[in-house]
């Protein structure tokens, strides 16, 4: 108690004896001299003196301005200034996105309608070359139809005769055997293959009218004396003359056909000749309406 009491009379001295103005500048403490305290409580002696704060100085301080007060309502103007402009920086910033926003839809918007456009000129396209490819299949129909109607009654082409689902071609012109050859193949036919009797009677009867000598598919010129048909097959029937063949003057390799039966000569002879083709197959008129109707 004795120590608090102390702090609380202590005496201040100052330097100068200048008194200090109300304008003076903020004085400072320079020095201050203060008896150390104690964690433990010493009994003073009669002899000892009280102790006393020694000195506090109090210094001006030199060069410092005028004290600057602020004025608070000039710092609330400024403050609320503060804030209207922070909010006007948001409001800008929220603005600029929402423009970068509907820019990106738009253009979204206008490439997704380009690619529309785009597709439906492509779908637009491929529509037309459906129907065009519809049409031509049509005009397709219409005349195989016709052709059903013509075969059905005539399954072989004009200036042929339809013998067993077959067709046969007499020529008129004569040609040596390979250029004869060469005249069937052009037809989509072959040299005549006679393979039966009934074949055989059926051109014996066919050439009355027109009696000569014509050439068949019959050689043997990759072997003497072994006979092949023109597609390969051995010969399973035949119909010589008598005596015949006889290779005469070693040069006979192409057969004809005559009245009388078949007959080996040089294959370089000309004579009118024979094509068979597979006639078409046989279609009921019925059977053609259906399809065709």
């Amino acid at each position: 108690m004795e120590q608090d009491t102390k702090y609380m009379n202590m005496r201040l001295v100052k330097n100068n004896t200048t008194e200090p103005s109300e304008h003076d500048p903020e004085i400072l403490y320079a020095e201050l001299n203060l008896p150390p305290a104690s964690g433990t409580t010493k009994v003073r002696t009669t002899g000892e003196q009280e102790p006393s704060y020694a000195q506090v100085n109090f210094t001006p301080q030199q060069n410092q301005g005028p004290e600057v007060t602020l004025d608070k309502g000039k710092t609330g103007q400024e403050t609320a200034g503060g804030r209207r402009s922070k909010k006007y920086r948001c409001l800008i910033v929220v603005g600029l996105i929402a423009l970068i926003c509907n820019f990106a839809i738009i253009t979204g918007l206008s490439v997704h309608v380009v690619q529309m456009n785009k597709n439906k000129t492509g779908l637009n396209g491929k529509i037309r070359n459906m129907s065009e490819t519809i049409e031509q299949m049509l005009r397709d129909r219409r005349s195989f139809c016709n052709i059903l109607r013509n075969r059905s009654e005539f399954p072989c082409p004009n200036g042929w005769k339809d013998h067993n689902h077959h067709c046969y071609r007499f020529s008129t012109k004569s040609k040596e055997w390979d250029s004869a050859k060469q005249q069937c193949e052009s037809q989509n036919s072959h040299f005549i293959i006679i393979n039966t009797e009934q074949e055989q009677n059926f051109i014996k009867k066919s050439i009355e009218n027109n009696p000569g000598d014509y050439w068949i598919g019959l050689t043997d010129r990759e072997s003497e004396g072994n006979w092949k048909w023109v597609d390969g097959t051995p010969v399973s029937f035949t119909q010589w003359y008598q005596g015949e063949p006889n290779n005469w003057s070693g040069n006979e390799n192409c057969a004809i056909i005559r009245m009388n039966g078949w007959n080996d000569y040089s294959c370089t002879d000309q004579f009118p000749f024979i094509c068979e083709k597979r006639a078409l197959p046989c279609v009921e008129a019925a059977d053609i309406e259906k399809y065709c109707s």
